[in-house]
């Protein structure tokens, strides 16, 4: 027995001398897409007060990802633009299609009104307005990313549409690992929209066509979070995320990620996977659609 345990040491020192000492493994860096650009700020779009917007009259963002439209059959219609010059993703409206000739004015008093045609503040027929009265000052502000404000010095009003990063990544500094109701998040053929009706959906570039989706509309104001333990979750609105309403079902894999990708597809890696490294432990399946 001592001459075994003796041969099984020479064995070992022989084998240490052949190979270089193990070592701890070094963290995994983040993915590049977990971390927010810094891209310089190119400026918001101002409407200031007394101006407005006929039918057919446009208000592009500085960074080319959104425009506001007054349309002729009087919708007020809010849109993202197509990176591949495809048609554009409407993100949000005003509903008051039917009233040709219908126009929005951003009035001295702060309020952001659709009035229909002949109308006025001092005459009426406002078909929509942000009910922001009372707010002199008060101006529209298209922001980077896709986000419509009523910017005041008391109560404002806003679509809610920012963008987001294309990867949701928990605990990572810069990174965010939540998605709010109107939000939205892009890759080269997709958008993925958060709609305010609580229904995660995608949305094919080439033709706007909806491509996936979580199938949780008819829950206004649900949250998704990308959770610590691998597992992304939609949550009805409430001051504390609680209560699910859909989830991938990852939460075996801590540090995992999602990922938005150029190919369509909607995937969740592992931490310290990624395309062309694998590691996917769930998607949407809808790469090249």
């Amino acid at each position: 027995m001592i001459r075994t345990a003796a041969a099984g040491l020479l064995a070992a020192a022989v084998m240490a001398g052949l190979a270089p000492a193990a070592q701890a493994a070094d963290p995994v860096p983040p993915t590049p897409k977990c971390v927010l650009p810094t891209d310089p700020w190119p400026g918001s779009t101002e409407m200031m007060p007394g101006r407005q917007l006929r039918s057919g009259d446009t208000l592009l963002a500085k960074d080319n990802k959104s425009v506001l439209v007054m349309e002729a059959d009087g919708n007020l219609a809010f849109y993202l633009i197509n990176s591949t010059g495809g048609p554009k993703h409407q993100i949000w409206s005003s509903g008051t299609s039917g009233h040709p000739g219908a126009y929005a004015a951003m009035q001295k008093d702060g309020n952001f009104v659709v009035y229909e045609a002949g109308g006025s503040a001092e005459t009426g027929g406002a078909l929509w307005a942000s009910n922001t009265t009372d707010q002199l000052g008060g101006y529209l502000v298209i922001y980077p990313g896709g986000n419509l404000s009523v910017h005041t010095s008391g109560k404002g009003w806003s679509t809610y549409t920012f963008e987001e990063p294309s990867a949701f990544c928990p605990d990572i500094q810069g990174s965010r690992g939540t998605l709010v109701s109107g939000s939205w998040t892009q890759s080269a053929s997709v958008w993925l929209v958060l709609q305010p009706d609580g229904n995660l959906v995608m949305y094919r570039k080439r033709d706007d066509k909806a491509i996936w989706s979580s199938g949780t509309w008819g829950h206004p104001g649900a949250m998704g979070r990308m959770q610590t333990d691998g597992n992304l979750v939609l949550y009805k609105p409430a001051p504390q995320l609680v209560d699910s309403i859909w989830s991938t079902g990852t939460f075996w894999s801590p540090g995992a990620y999602a990922l938005l990708q150029d190919d369509g597809n909607f995937v969740i890696y592992k931490r310290d996977g990624g395309p062309g490294k694998g590691g996917a432990i769930w998607s949407t399946g809808t790469y090249g659609q």
